[in-house]
């Protein structure tokens, strides 16, 4: 009688295992650099820094999936000295449901969400937050709704809409009260042109519109892009009256956007820093390595003129990516040692 219970329970946990559908898969970094900029000459200005993440995706069948993303931030049992200790362990990232009720696509719980092309809101937290979208005809329309969302103007109900005019893809976000958001981007004989608008409507508070430009193509091997982000309003370090965007980085700057990438050491800035960036990069292959250099002349807080200078060089490393990179900033006023260089090595793998 044991055997057969034995046997029965085997095979019940057998079938659970066969109509379940459960995925594992994940992301890491390690960080290493050296902090002039911004440091006193006294200051230890090495860093390190490591994260990883875990998305689990599970599925009994149809359309329902639970995605669980985990993560922890540099704490461990073998050194867990001078983390903040809202950082140690492994905690939950996001945690949300997906389904389809009908012809419309449904998402639900607390994530990350990007609007038009991040110059403004970026990957922010969407907490408590539920957004619905459906195609009509060659257009996608999508309302979403949250309760707690990050400062940015995107809480609250927005309603949005995406497709193609011509050759053009445009995009529209709207939030009554909060902002309106308007997206282009089309290909025109190789090269690329994209404009990101934020028009910013909320009250009792700074309004601070901004705009991005962007303009990439090919010659022979090189790649090139040209970039412009201005900003109404520009924000000192600890200004918390305007809205940050820390994991905007634009031409791919490994300078400016501090929580860029989970993370960018090298970082002394993010765009809401500056009313005004404006930069080319261009990069190519070298010898296996992707090198790419940038160059921005940039208003920094509001008057400071400055000008940024960057070459990164990543390559590919038995399943991982190896980047280092050297980030000078110049004729700097009001960071305390800001004409100075910081450089990085980082290691990154996705599994």
């Amino acid at each position: 009688m044991r055997k057969q219970l034995l046997i029965a329970a085997v095979a019940a946990t057998m079938s659970v295992a066969a109509t379940a559908d459960i995925s594992i898969t994940g992301d890491a970094y390690i960080d290493f650099a050296k902090q002039k900029i911004g440091a006193a000459d006294t200051a230890n200005t090495n860093h390190d820094s490591q994260r990883t993440r875990l998305k689990v995706v599970g599925s009994a069948g149809g359309d329902a999936k639970v995605t669980a993303v985990v993560r922890n931030d540099g704490a461990t049992r073998a050194n867990d000295n001078d983390i903040d200790s809202s950082k140690k362990g492994l905690h939950m990232d996001s945690l949300y449901l997906t389904t389809k009720v009908g012809p419309v696509n449904v998402k639900v719980g607390d994530y990350w969400g990007t609007i038009g092309l991040g110059a403004r809101s970026l990957d922010a937290a969407r907490s408590n937050a539920l957004s619905a979208s459906t195609k009509v005809g060659d257009w996608k329309l999508g309302l979403f709704t949250a309760d707690g969302s990050s400062d940015d103007g995107s809480d609250t109900t927005n309603v949005s809409a995406s497709g193609l005019l011509g050759p053009v893809s445009v995009g529209l976000v709207h939030n009554p009260g909060g902002f309106t958001n308007f997206t282009a981007k089309t290909t025109f004989n190789g090269i690329l042109f994209a404009v990101d608008k934020w028009n910013d409507k909320r009250r009792n508070i700074i309004h601070n519109d901004t705009t991005l430009i962007h303009i990439g193509g090919k010659v022979n091997h090189f790649t090139w892009d040209l970039a412009q982000i201005k900003n109404d309003q520009a924000s000192d370090m600890t200004d918390t009256s305007i809205v940050t965007n820390g994991k905007f980085a634009p031409l791919g700057s490994m300078l400016i956007g501090r929580s860029a990438r989970g993370g960018t050491a090298t970082a002394v800035a993010d765009v809401s820093h500056f009313s005004e960036i404006l930069g080319v990069a261009v990069s190519t292959k070298l010898a296996g390595n992707t090198v790419k250099a940038i160059y921005t002349k940039n208003t920094m807080f509001g008057d400071d003129k400055v000008t940024g200078t960057e070459l990164i060089v990543s390559r590919p490393l038995g399943g991982t990516t190896l980047t280092a990179n050297i980030a000078k900033l110049s004729d700097v006023n009001t960071i305390v040692n800001g004409n100075a260089t910081n450089t990085g090595l980082r290691l990154d793998v996705k599994f």
